[in-house]
């Protein structure tokens, strides 16, 4: 398997000698016998390079039967007893001594008096250029370079630990030079003990590691430069993090910490000094990737053990870096900080490029295992005549040490949900890969020590755990807890088994998912379609969960009462999202106690299940309440299997399924089942296998408090008729509907099946090319550049999207207003709802874009004019996405417009964006649902200003209440009934002011709008204590009027736009918002003040409520920050590249795979 050479791939320059006679002492060509081989360094140190090296020698020469010791002059003191004061050495003529050779020392005679067979082991020695002249290195590196020669003549042999130091020695007049990299045991390192608090810790951030002493040959400086420039160019956190000894009065470390501060990167490059083992190992686990910048490494051994982690090595080619990389990681001759800074983002983003370095990085790894070095060593002694005691063949050793190919981590051995998932995953694919898959008990907070009297108790079960264990070096790791750790993962291949049931995910999650999966194992097209709505760009596979695991569990008599008749059975936590409100409520609707039917619901207590209390109520609203029966004892899965065999129905109308396996397994045993017509069960609960429950979308009510998440709100009445469907039903009718149930699990949703998908999975993504090499070309078809909300939206948008993933070509309508110069990325081909397209799509075919983004307005373009462009992107394979800003239909005199005129052709669009809950609903009555996701409108994240800064800049009394509006000036805003408002409220506040940030709007009903305002103004006396702002301003000067407010206002009247931008400026600003009671701000919940109606009578006693309590107009504001934060334009446009690159993503697979 090795031929005994460190190779540097594409080299000739490696050195293999054939031993031969030299002037000195010789060794005879024929084998004998040694008396022990020692091995002597000047120095010694605790983690040092050759000292570690000398241990791993001496560790092998034990293997091999010889007797070893370790000699040095300066032994440090925490390895008195592991190595020897030299000159306690006795000398026989029998023996022989390595000579480690890394600096310049004062031993000369004793060395060249030795009495036995001297080798000398080559480690290199820094150049005393790199040395200040003060420094005593200096001489020592001079003197080491000298003693290479007075030594020549008293070495038998010669080893070299890399080809650059062959080349020197050779270049010296040595003639017997073998080239073996005995420095390092990767299996060993790997192995050994490391702080996995630290990894925790640090892994979550992405780190850049170094390690090696402070000293100018190693280039700190450079990484310095590169850490700057990233800064510059990463979205995410990340840090620097140098490992290895300094002098804090050290002129170089001191020079470093100058220029750490002149460029503000204390809080990111971090010198964690010379650490132990356990804490170096740590840090290797924790890294992104290891940069190497030094311009002199004799060989570089954490360059190794880089690899050795499967961390990422970027170096730079000088001294003997290629040869020790021997054609893995990234070689670069340039240091130009700007291009380090965009390869090792790149090498931090790009999953497939990392896999594609770690994939070479192993295969060099490969010759530092210590059955390579084993043999390397043996085969060089023999070739001096040395006879080895105990020989070894290391063939056996190398094929012997094989990791699991998939290790699945996650909870596995108790009757938890994600255990009984994680078992029967690996079972399934432990039966497709005998041998090669193993468990490990983790859960979301970290490891745990798993239960073995239940792990024993499962079949199969104990096999799998002993293959498992912490970081196993598998391929593939699968991982299904909660919640979802995924930054320490290790495999070569990082895959999420996940599961969800509403429509948001937290970002952090997101972001943690793009930076170490690859790939996510949804176990419901719902799931996959939420993974990849909430920004997730990876690959993604409905790999779904098996129901067939319940034909294996016995069948064990409930002794409990079910109830009389016809038995509805509904199985859950009955949580919220359980539905099991609207299943008590629908249930006494249909049915009463004189209907032979019951109820049985079988539950567990738990701090969210108020079930008793519902039911109790219930009987109270209905004295003839039907009979509900509530089972909230654990019971075995045998006693399970006897509630589906004994029942009649199963009932779930959920708000949020991720798979919905209750009702999986009640269709395996033949049961009819109703559910909401939406969530992860609508992969096997359809119209042909199920009883299906309409539902309107409404938001999400749970314990995570994400601001727009959906869930599907089933229908009451549907749900009755449904009960009362399935219980008149023919048992023939309920049976056939029940065995198309059966067939559809049979063939698609057997454990065994979603393990076929994994395993396709990983073949697809092990397809895919490093993503960073192109940019993804995006069409973004808008208005720009204009007065025109729109327009404002999407330059926020394009602005914040990423530059190193996109290249955005901005396809704008024909407008003569703009703010300033277009850019060159701006092409203006088309006008409105009015004109053609023809030249649009002729610009779109000259563009060739990857994705297509249409920011859509009823004003745009027609009906037939939008399906013609999703029509053209389906023609050309080309993803669309197309934000509605408004989705009700358009009934003016002079101009009607319904999406229902094109359903058929939105069908086709890859996502359809909407702003609110209420245009989900209203495309989903068009039938719009699979494709349709709630986006919400992004917002300014700023710091609070000073408000009494921005008063006295303004020249506004310090104490006067203070008022704004902002936005266009139209009609519909409310504008006239917030100045009449604030007429009423200004005789009880004389001191007040109204600030009118309100922009002219090029129509003919701005103007007139502003006429009315400033007559309204005149009429109620009010020229002094209102200003109008009419001029389209800049951001930060509209903040700088905003910033002296007490409170924002926005007064809309009526408006079919489905989301404001205007009152996220409002918000921005930090400051209380109070809004009128209409649909366009129902996306803002509970952060804005509601007004109790729309008049401006309404208004004035509202504001003067505000105003009177300083309380009550603050009470928002932790969640206001916290909601800015949440819908930065930022994060908003994180989470659209997102989309658009895991859209893109998916067409190039179809394309590939298919």
């Amino acid at each position: 398997m090795h031929n005994g050479v460190t190779r540097a791939v594409g080299s000739s320059n490696t050195v293999s000698r054939t031993m031969a006679n030299i002037e000195g002492k010789s060794l005879p060509a024929q084998s004998r016998r040694t008396g022990a081989i020692h091995q002597f360094h000047s120095g010694s140190a605790v983690a040092d390079a050759v000292t570690n090296s000398m241990f791993m020698i001496q560790a092998l020469l034990h293997e091999l039967g010889f007797e070893s010791e370790i000699f040095a002059e300066h032994v440090a003191p925490e390895l008195t007893g592991k190595i020897r004061y030299f000159r306690e050495y006795i000398g026989s003529e029998e023996d022989v001594m390595l000579l480690h050779h890394s600096m310049g020392h004062d031993q000369d005679e004793w060395v060249t008096n030795l009495p036995c067979t001297t080798i000398l082991i080559y480690h290199n020695i820094t150049p005393e250029s790199f040395f200040d002249e003060r420094s005593p290195f200096r001489h020592y590196s001079a003197k080491g370079r000298a003693q290479l020669g007075a030594f020549r003549e008293h070495f038998a042999a010669a080893i070299a630990v890399s080809d650059l130091n062959a080349r020197e020695l050779s270049e010296r007049g040595y003639e017997r030079v073998t080239t073996i990299p005995l420095l390092i045991d990767a299996a060993k390192i790997r192995s050994a003990q490391w702080n996995d608090v630290l990894v925790q810790e640090q892994s979550q951030v992405m780190t850049v590691l170094f390690v090696g002493r402070i000293s100018p040959n190693k280039a700190h400086r450079d990484l310095v430069e590169a850490a700057a420039q990233l800064r510059a160019m990463m979205p995410r956190p990340f840090q620097f993090v140098f490992v290895g000894g300094y002098g804090e009065e050290e002129p170089y470390y001191l020079e470093l910490q100058q220029l750490i501060n002149e460029l503000e990167l204390s809080e990111i490059v971090r010198f964690a000094g010379k650490v132990p083992d356990e804490d170096l190992y740590g840090w290797y686990r924790a890294a992104s990737v290891f940069l190497c910048l030094s311009d002199h490494e004799g060989f570089g051994v954490p360059l190794i053990e880089a690899m050795t982690f499967d961390v990422p090595v970027i170096a730079y080619a000088s001294s003997n870096i290629e040869s020790t990389l021997g054609g893995a990681g990234l070689l670069i001759h340039d240091k130009h900080p700007q291009a380090v800074a965009a390869l090792l983002r790149a090498v931090s983003e790009d999953r497939a490029l990392r896999r594609a370095i770690v994939v070479e990085q192993r295969k060099r790894v490969r010759q530092f295992e210590r059955p390579a070095l084993l043999e390397q060593l043996q085969q060089f002694l023999r070739q001096q005549g040395i006879e080895i005691p105990q020989p070894i063949d290391t063939r056996t050793r190398i094929d012997g040490e094989c990791p699991p190919h998939y290790q699945v981590e996650g909870p596995f051995e108790t009757s938890y949900s994600l255990a009984l998932t994680n078992r029967e995953l690996a079972f399934a694919l432990d039966r497709a890969n005998r041998g090669e898959v193993s468990l490990f008990a983790t859960e979301g907070p970290g490891d745990y020590v798993p239960d073995d009297r239940k792990i024993s108790s499962i079949r199969g079960l104990p096999e799998l755990v002993a293959r498992g264990g912490k970081r196993s070096g598998a391929d593939v790791v699968v991982r299904d807890l909660y919640p979802p750790r995924v930054h320490d993962m290790d495999g070569l291949y990082n895959f999420l088994h996940f599961a969800w049931e509403e429509s948001e995910l937290p970002a952090a999650w997101i972001g943690a998912f793009n930076a170490h999966l690859d790939g996510v194992a949804a176990i419901s097209t719902f799931v996959a379609k939420v993974m990849r709505d909430n920004g997730y760009a990876g690959m993604i596979a409905p790999v779904g969960n098996g129901v067939d695991h319940v034909a294996r569990a016995e069948r064990i008599e409930y002794r409990g009462s079910l109830g009389k008749g016809f038995r509805f059975l509904h199985i859950s936590s009955c949580f919220p999202r359980k539905g099991v409100d609207v299943l008590l409520d629908a249930f006494a609707k249909a049915f009463t106690a004189r209907d032979d039917v019951s109820l049985v619901i079988k539950t567990f207590p738990n701090p969210h299940n108020t079930v008793s209390a519902q039911i109790q109520a219930l009987r109270r609203r209905y004295p003839e309440c039907p009979e509900i029966v509530l089972i909230e004892e654990d019971l075995d899965a045998g006693a399970i299997v006897d509630l589906y065999h004994r029942c009649h129905a199963f009932v779930a109308p959920s708000r949020g399924e991720g798979f919905g396996l209750p009702m999986g397994e009640a269709m395996w045993f033949g049961l009819p089942v109703i559910t909401t017509a939406f969530g992860g069960q609508a992969d096997f609960c359809t119209d042909e296998t199920a009883w299906l429950v309409d539902f309107t979308f409404e938001r999400a009510k749970t314990h995570l408090g994400l601001f727009d998440s959906v869930w599907a709100e089933p229908d009451v009445d549907s749900l009755v008729t449904q009960l009362k469907a399935v219980r008149e039903a023919t048992a023939e009718a309920r049976a056939e509907k029940a065995e198309r149930g059966r067939a559809l699990l049979e063939s698609r949703f057997t454990w065994d099946r979603c393990a076929e998908r994994l395993i396709g999975l990983e073949a697809s993504v092990r397809r895919l090319e490093p993503a960073s090499a192109r940019r993804t070309r995006l069409a973004w078809i808008s208005s720009w550049n204009t007065k025109c909300g729109i327009a404002t939206y999407s330059s926020f948008l394009v602005g914040s999207l990423d530059p190193a993933w996109f290249d955005v070509r901005i396809f704008a309508s024909r407008d003569p207003a703009v703010v300033i110069d277009d850019g060159p990325e701006v092409t203006r081909c088309w006008t409105d709802q009015r004109g053609r397209i023809d030249e649009l799509l002729a610009e779109l075919d000259r563009c060739r874009p990857d994705a297509i983004m249409l920011q859509h307005n009823f004003g745009f373009f027609s009906m037939p004019s939008t399906a013609r462009i999703v029509e053209y992107a389906n023609a050309h394979d080309i993803p669309i996405v197309i934000t509605f800003h408004s989705t009700k239909d358009v009934d003016t005199p002079d101009y009607r417009a319904s999406l229902s005129e094109i359903a058929d052709a939105l069908r086709g669009a890859d996502r359809l964006l909407v702003h609110s809950v209420d245009d989900l609903n209203r495309l989903r009555i068009l039938g719009l649902v699979d494709n349709a996701t709630l986006f919400p409108h992004g917002v300014h994240a700023r710091e609070s200003s000073d408000r009494l800064a921005s008063r006295t800049a303004l020249n506004i009394p310090v104490e006067a209440p203070v008022i704004a509006t902002y936005g266009f000036l139209l009609p519909h805003k409310g504008l006239e009934e917030v100045i009449e408002a604030f007429s009423m409220i200004s005789k009880e506040l004389p001191q007040a002011r109204l600030l009118m940030v309100n922009a002219l709007y090029p129509v003919r009903d701005s103007e007139l709008t502003a006429d009315r305002c400033r007559n309204l103004i005149k009429t109620f006396n009010l020229e002094d204590r209102v200003q109008m702002i009419t001029d389209f301003l800049p951001d930060r000067e509209s903040f700088a009027y905003l910033d002296a407010a007490d409170l924002v206002v926005f007064a809309y009247q009526d408006t079919a736009e489905s989301a404001s931008g205007a009152v996220r400026y409002g918000l921005a600003a930090n400051r209380p918002v109070a809004c009128t009671p209409i649909p366009i701000f129902d996306d803002l919940g509970e952060l804005v003040h509601r007004f109790s109606g729309t008049d401006a009578r309404a208004i004035s006693a509202d504001l003067a409520t505000l105003l009177g309590d300083a309380s009550l107009l603050s009470s928002k504001a932790d969640a206001q920050a916290a909601w800015i934060q949440a819908r930065s334009w930022d994060e908003m446009s994180s989470r659209l590249g997102g989309i658009v690159r895991g859209l893109v993503g998916e067409r190039s697979s179809v394309r590939r795979d298919g």
